[in-house]
């Protein structure tokens, strides 16, 4: 029972009495029953005088705690009242409003925002604060920063505790990266430093790359970053080396004039080792590091037939021959009179014709011959005329009527 409340039923129990023994001193002195029956009525009477009295004084009060609105009913008429009825304490560092000697009445609205200590660090510099704020992007809006600007390692939605948080955070650059020749990239990244750039990004530089401007330059918005991809490696090509020169040699077991490859020659071949450096995938340089032989190159071994059948008689050649059935003598005769350097400067119809069997140039090259037939041996005259023969017969010839 409050104060009040003692004192208004002590004035009404003292009333109560003194009218009852008022009543006993005109009236029939009544049993005791009777009298307790007035002492209990007065008493209901003053208990329902000062409960309405308490319930109009009473008032209906809420209070904001941090944004969690609390109901309380109070006697009081001050905000300090109000707190202290709720059990609320305001610390040095707290925002209430209205203030604790604020007025209040039935309906009024308190707000009490709790201070939280803040430890935040942006770029490497340091800050302490109190702050109100209640989560971490309202904490760091309240310092001014523009937090679309800012990367923090924490859930911006994250509530700071009464106890307090520490921030870590960096301010973000648009800067455009350009990654081994590649098409420049723009990003918003944290970092101080070009290499901070570099490494939020998970770009690893190799032990030939370089980076423009140097990992230690400090970071600019608008800053364009370009990393150079240098590769030194080592290939193999194989390649091949040059035939040597034929060698030859005499064989007198083959008809003058006629040649045979007794061991064919070949290319060798060269294992060959290059370092080769590429930039941004250009190759820019190829240098031979080493040689290894892995088949040397081989000549090709000819004989030339020094064999022979003909008979020279004086200036004449005979060659006493009648393969394919021709008369070979009889045809040199005609055409030549045995003789390997005649010449035909004007033959009555055609080209003019040359040596034993009176051949003209185009003719003599159409079955292999170079040059001119009177610069070529005896031997060699009659293998062209025998291959002229395996492709045309004796059409070719004037006196092929001789042959038979």
């Amino acid at each position: 029972m409050t104060l009040l409340e003692q004192r208004i039923g002590d004035d009404i129990d003292a009333t109560a009495v003194d009218k009852a023994e008022a009543v006993e001193t005109t009236r029939p002195r009544r049993t005791h029953r009777t009298r307790l029956f007035y002492v209990a009525g007065a008493t209901a009477l003053v208990l329902a005088v000062t409960g309405g009295t308490l319930g109009a004084m009473s008032k209906s009060v809420t209070i904001n705690v941090d944004g969690a609105p609390v109901q309380v009913r109070t006697l009081s008429g001050s905000v300090a009242g109000a707190l202290d009825t709720a059990g609320l304490t305001v610390g040095a560092h707290d925002v209430l409003a209205p203030g604790v000697d604020a007025e209040i009445s039935d309906g009024s609205s308190i707000t009490l925002n709790h201070g939280r200590p803040l430890t935040v660090t942006i770029d490497g510099v340091e800050q302490q604060i109190w702050t109100t704020a209640q989560t971490v992007d309202e904490a760091i809006a309240s310092l001014g920063i523009d937090t679309s600007r800012v990367e923090i390692a924490a859930d911006r939605s994250r509530e700071i505790p009464l106890a307090g948080l520490t921030l870590t955070g960096a301010t973000l650059h648009t800067v455009s990266i350009a990654d081994g020749g590649a098409a420049a990239v723009q990003s918003d990244v944290p970092g101080l430093t070009v290499g901070d750039v570099l490494s939020e990004q998970g770009i690893v530089l190799g032990a030939q790359d370089t980076v423009t401007p140097a990992a230690s330059t400090a970071v600019t918005d608008g800053m364009s970053i370009a990393v150079t991809r240098t590769v030194v490696s080592s290939i193999v090509d194989y390649l091949n080396t040059a035939q040597p020169a034929d060698v030859t040699a005499e064989d007198p077991n083959l008809a003058r004039g006629t040649t045979t490859v007794t061991v064919q020659g070949g290319p060798g071949t060269d294992a060959v080792t290059y370092q080769v450096t590429t930039v941004n995938g250009q190759q820019t340089a190829k240098t031979e590091v080493s040689r290894t032989t892995i088949a040397a190159p081989v000549a090709s071994q000819v004989s030339i037939g020094t064999k022979t059948t003909l008979r020279w008689v004086g200036g004449q050649v005979f060659f006493d021959d009648t393969e394919f059935g021709v008369n070979w003598d009889g045809l040199a005769n005609c055409e030549s009179t045995h003789n390997p350097g005649a010449i035909n400067a004007n033959p009555s119809a055609g080209l003019p014709t040359y040596g034993l069997f009176q051949f003209d140039l185009p003719t003599w090259a159409s079955v292999g011959g170079s040059g001119n037939p009177v610069d070529a041996t005896p031997e060699e005259q009659i293998m062209r005329a025998k291959s002229l023969y395996q492709m045309r017969g004796l059409e070719p010839w004037a006196c092929a009527y001789a042959a038979g």
